[in-house]
């Protein structure tokens, strides 16, 4: 019991089960999976890969958001798993009809806690853009650096607030978002006037959605609402191949702008 007299919240375990096919050899998936060069063209930002079984993974997205895991299966073009200190994370490959059937299963979350709710939705949601970007990298980007701009904005608004603030008209965009469909075409109007068209791949009520951009050589767009209770950060990611470093650049300050202005700023 809590000191209120209430019980807690009963603990339930939770895995994630993925399954995604990719128009690429079971070899390029392998290699994508677990060659360090390959890897950031669709995950981290940086990696480190000493393979094998008893071997280590690392990966960074930049100081306070990097780990390293250990290797725990090693089976070429059939099946990859690594262990961090609480999950692990296990692929598994199978070719089927000329595709790649590529099958992801993580392990060791809890539910109960506020954060531990969070740290599983967002785990959950997070996988959607990486494994479209896995299958973008391969099937649309083959052999191409990937690019990346990440603005970020922390807020003292809450998840619901940031998310109808950032989908009403006039804020990330001239149009309201609310029809945004996951598989159909969009014509959207950035706040400088660009006509930006393509596909909406997915969409989280209350998280954000992923769009490709057919004006920026097929990348994808990504917004992320990160966090729980009143620690909620707003997210532009974009994953971007073969444009000019300045406009990567611009970007980045052009919407990390946008986010500061649109959302009150969380100090500390």
């Amino acid at each position: 019991m809590s000191e209120s007299g209430s019980a807690p919240a009963e603990k339930k375990k939770m895995r994630l089960e993925r399954e995604i096919a990719i128009d690429a050899p079971v070899e390029a998936v392998w290699k994508a999976l677990t060659d360090p060069e390959e890897l950031t063209r669709w995950f981290p930002l940086a990696a480190r890969v000493t393979p094998g079984e008893g071997g280590k993974l690392f990966l960074s997205w930049g100081p306070g958001c990097e780990g390293e895991a250990e290797i725990i299966a090693w089976e070429p073009n059939k099946k990859f798993a690594c262990k961090e200190p609480i999950a692990v994370i296990e692929w598994t490959l199978e070719a089927r009809g000329g595709k790649t059937i590529l099958r992801l299963v993580q392990s060791g979350f809890s539910t109960g806690a506020d954060w531990e709710n969070e740290w599983f939705e967002s785990t959950s949601y997070g996988w959607g853009l990486m494994l479209l970007g896995l299958r973008w990298a391969l099937e649309v980007h083959p052999g191409v650096p990937r690019q990346v701009a990440w603005p970020r904005q922390p807020t003292t608004l809450t998840r619901s607030e940031t998310y109808a603030k950032l989908l009403s008209r006039g804020a990330l965009f001239q149009e309201e978002l609310s029809s945004l469909a996951p598989g159909k075409a969009y014509r959207l109007t950035t706040p400088d006037g660009e006509t930006w068209t393509g596909t909406t791949h997915f969409v989280s009520e209350g998280r954000g959605y992923c769009l490709s951009i057919e004006q920026l050589n097929n990348a994808i767009f990504w917004l992320s609402i990160e966090g729980a209770s009143r620690a909620i950060e707003a997210q532009i990611w974009l994953s971007a191949f073969g444009l000019p470093e300045e406009k990567i650049r611009a970007f980045e300050s052009f919407w990390k702008d946008r986010l500061q202005k649109l959302l009150p700023e969380r100090k500390g």
